[in-house]
């Protein structure tokens, strides 16, 4: 997928990248309840960031507003087939990730909920709503920017693509306050459930339209 109207985020700017989405999800309940010290979750989850923005290089569609990344948004297009990159990435990158919490946390406890949160952190409910779905993986802008039509500027031409082409677009969310911005932009909850650690992970869904985003 070819956004022109953005920058598309490249290795050198992954400093920036693990900036936002540390202070991003710093709060986020399902963070707060995988590092429940907040200590330890502004070692921690610069790591994990750090992980998770090498693996989605290998299958994903990485847009910011800047090389500064005051927002992004990083995507899977199931119409670029990197099914065996995304295998082999996925499972490396679950290792390393592993590794550097058994490093950061000598007890164990952060890495045992990493595992047991593992129905929070994978995607394959995105499966269950067809092939032709375009995944919304991080969806990010900073406080400093907010109310300033960012996040619009980022989502806007992901979803305009998805009505071109007839796809619909998913995301998932663990706060219940996100829930009003994406009915905005036409998602609808696909499916939510609840595990460990009492939190509800919504997985919204976004049908394709014929008229563009206003």
């Amino acid at each position: 997928m070819e956004i022109s109207n953005l920058h598309r985020l490249r290795r050198e700017d992954f400093g920036a990248v693990i900036e936002t989405l540390t202070e991003c999800f710093f709060e986020d309940p399902l963070y707060r309840a995988l590092i429940p010290e907040r200590a330890q979750r502004m070692e921690i989850l610069p790591e994990v960031f750090d992980c998770d923005a090498n693996e989605l290089a290998q299958y994903c569609d990485m847009y910011a507003d800047s090389p500064q990344a005051n927002g992004l948004i990083m995507l899977e297009d199931p119409a670029e087939h990197k099914g065996v990159r995304k295998y082999l990435a996925e499972r490396y990158f679950a290792y390393l990730t592993e590794q550097r919490l058994i490093e950061d946390d000598e007890t164990g406890e952060i890495a045992e909920n990493f595992r047991r949160a593992k129905d929070y952190l994978s995607s394959d409910w995105v499966a269950k709503a067809g092939k032709n779905t375009i995944h919304i993986v991080y969806f990010a802008v900073r406080k400093a920017f907010h109310g300033k039509g960012l996040a619009h500027k980022l989502i806007a031409p992901v979803l305009e693509y998805a009505d071109k082409n007839g796809v619909q677009v998913a995301l998932e969310t663990h706060n219940a306050a996100n829930l009003d911005m994406y009915r905005h932009y036409g998602f609808e909850i696909f499916e939510s459930f609840s595990g460990d650690f009492g939190l509800c992970e919504y997985c919204l869904l976004r049908k394709p339209k014929n008229e563009e985003l206003k």
